[in-house]
């Protein structure tokens, strides 16, 4: 079943004060990581749907291949795949993450999409499988994320929410950061005092929250704090 793309305010408006605030994600990105820990592999993720997280992540995406990086976006939900509806016309039964981790002899390189972004690709998250935890808490993840790691500046991984299955804390375990996504009169404060209590439980680098959906003229719809 093929998807029409949908639009980015990144790519849509380069100058609004929505983009301009994932510019600052990006500095802040950017700054940690040159504090001695290195923030290379970035996982995006929210305490439950529908909190924004794969926008934000697309748009985080397309603002840090504008700065002449090499970027890969890969889509880690295995079991409701969406980003890939920013940036291809693509199938769902097309090879992706789901593709390299149940396979064994497959390569990176044979799921991977160039975007209309310059520098930027993207991993479709494939096939849904029948255990997708179980393919996630493997070596071979590690061995794939070793791999791509050669290959670009930055990874960001979209995964599922943290408190609706356990696909997102078994990939904050495997990455160097993790960036909660806030969205204002929707994520509630005892769920994110949960997501913080799994993050430490995988011993996970929380680097920062993105507020989504704040009400301010001046500042766009999108804001950045440091944890």
């Amino acid at each position: 079943m093929k998807e029409r793309e949908t639009r980015l305010i990144s790519i849509e408006n380069r100058f609004s004060p929505i983009t301009e605030q994932y510019r600052n994600v990006r500095t802040s990105i950017q700054f940690a990581s040159s504090s001695g820990q290195p923030l290379k592999l970035l996982l995006v993720t929210s305490t439950e749907q529908e909190e924004g997280k794969t926008t934000v992540a697309a748009n985080l995406a397309v603002v840090m291949a504008e700065a002449n990086k090499k970027i890969l976006l890969i889509d880690g939900d295995l079991r409701r795949a969406t980003a890939g509806k920013f940036f291809t016309t693509y199938s769902n039964r097309a090879a992706g993450l789901s593709t390299l981790l149940s396979n064994l002899r497959s390569e990176p390189s044979e799921a991977i999409q160039s975007t209309q972004v310059k520098g930027l690709d993207f991993l479709p998250a494939g096939p849904i499988p029948p255990n997708p935890s179980e393919l996630l808490n493997s070596n071979r993840l590690n061995e794939i994320f070793r791999q791509l790691e050669e290959q670009y500046d930055y990874i960001i991984v979209d995964s599922p929410p943290l408190l609706v299955v356990t696909d997102a804390q078994i990939f904050s375990s495997k990455v160097d950061g993790v960036i909660l996504v806030v969205r204002e009169n929707r994520t509630k404060r005892n769920n994110l005092v949960k997501c913080k209590t799994l993050l430490k439980r995988s011993n996970a680098r929380l680097i920062g929250f993105v507020y989504n959906g704040a009400k301010s003229v001046s500042a766009g719809n999108y804001k950045y704090y440091k944890y």
